[in-house]
């Protein structure tokens, strides 16, 4: 026979017999009263960390509610220096998807009924994460190819467009091929050209590509190159580890002193 499902949530002889259990559960959602709008924290993680907080206000006599970000995950795109043009993009393709409204900044449920109220919230605090997420997602790659055509420039112009092979791949010793940036020919050996941000995936990247193909049995200089170091953080100090690290604005000369050296 099988077993019967009981819930400590809703059974009064198994409510108050886990406290940790029922801390865990009570803690997952909770709401305050401000200025005549609840705020209900959900447990869906944006990501700064923080938990996505759903605004829910009445419409007129009570009947119908409005469920609203309120503006925090543009607030979340800001705060993290991502495109505001981009979130604007993904939060209307969005919107428009889920049957929501975009207002310039915040998005809206309007008009939810009190037995749809529990979906919209749901519905808007995953909302959130999947708009700040394909924002932060759109704005990398953005970045990542305007420091391509940046470097590509700046190689071409260092060694002739000839020696420059963009978007090269190249087996490490692992035998996993890698995509590098670009690959220049320098004497009996190759550079290999990867760019790089702070994120913390593109760190990672550029990590295990240099360290593959640092070892492998081609002389083979890794370069990693991204906007400003100042930016990178402590993590810097794992990518130098592996590979020369130089800025994007690199002098033309500087390049050509590096590959003389490799």
């Amino acid at each position: 026979m099988a077993a019967t499902t009981v819930s400590f949530l809703t059974h009064g002889d198994k409510a108050g017999r886990y406290a940790a259990l029922d801390e865990a559960v009570g803690s997952m959602v909770s709401n305050t009263f401000v200025q005549g709008r609840f705020r209900i924290e959900m447990p869906v993680i944006m990501a700064s960390g923080s938990a996505s907080t759903v605004t829910v206000w009445p419409e007129g006599s009570g009947d119908t509610f409005m469920v609203s970000d309120e503006g925090v995950s543009l607030f979340e795109v800001m705060t993290g220096a991502f495109s505001e043009p981009v979130f604007r993009r993904v939060a209307r393709e969005r919107c428009e998807h889920y049957g929501a409204v975009f207002d310039g900044s915040a998005m809206i449920y309007l008009r939810v009924s009190g037995g749809r109220l529990r979906g919209a919230i749901i519905a808007m605090a995953n909302l959130m994460k999947e708009v700040v997420d394909e924002t932060i997602a759109r704005s990398v790659e953005q970045k990542t190819r305007q420091i391509d055509l940046q470097l590509w420039e700046k190689l071409e112009e260092a060694f002739g467009g000839a020696r420059v092979e963009r978007k090269a791949h190249l087996a490490g010793e692992s035998s996993a091929v890698h995509e590098f940036t670009a690959l220049v020919q320098a004497g009996d050996g190759l550079i290999a050209f990867d760019t790089f941000s702070a994120q913390g995936n593109s760190i990672n990247s550029v990590y295990v590509k240099m360290s593959d193909v640092g070892r492998s049995d081609i002389p083979i200089m890794g370069i990693a190159v991204t906007r400003r170091l100042s930016d990178i953080g402590p993590k810097l100090n794992l990518v130098t580890s592996v590979a020369k690290v130089i800025e994007v604005d690199v002098k033309t000369k500087t390049l050509q002193e590096l590959a003389f050296a490799a």
